[in-house]
């Protein structure tokens, strides 16, 4: 009886550490949130296009039940998150690296939902930017 009544507070900490909900993908030291952009149920990205400092983190955040991709236009590996899609509910952050010169921008589609730009313009469909200022 006393094994159970130590088991049941260790059990019921388990329990509430397997309730939150999924785990974020992260890409870079990253710290301060400075934008946000919903992946959003229409396919598209909201809003289309971010302006952010250099050294800044952008999260993009799937409220859709669709999953999305975040997929560099250009190959900036940083810039690329699950290759199978985020599902519904979870985050991506992409660090603009520090140095960045201002007005380089980086262009991003939906690999599902969305065609790649020729990396000075943006591609169709569920497509975006971050701007860097």
């Amino acid at each position: 009886m006393k094994r159970i009544q130590l088991l049941i507070p260790l059990l019921a900490i388990i329990a509430v550490g397997c309730a939150g909900s999924r785990s974020n993908t992260s890409s870079g030291s990253g710290g301060t949130i400075a934008a946000t952009v919903q992946m959003t149920g229409s396919h598209t990205f909201n809003p289309v296009n971010v302006t952010v400092a250099a050294g800044s983190t952008v999260q993009w955040q799937n409220t859709d039940t669709a999953r999305h991709t975040v997929t560099s236009d250009t190959n900036v590996s940083a810039l690329n998150s699950e290759q199978d899609g985020l599902p519904a509910g979870t985050t991506f952050n992409f660090t603009v690296p520090a140095g960045t010169a201002s007005g380089t921008v980086f262009y991003y589609h939906c690999a599902f939902h969305g065609t790649a730009g020729n990396g000075t313009s943006l591609g169709s469909g569920m497509a975006g930017s971050v701007t860097v200022q």
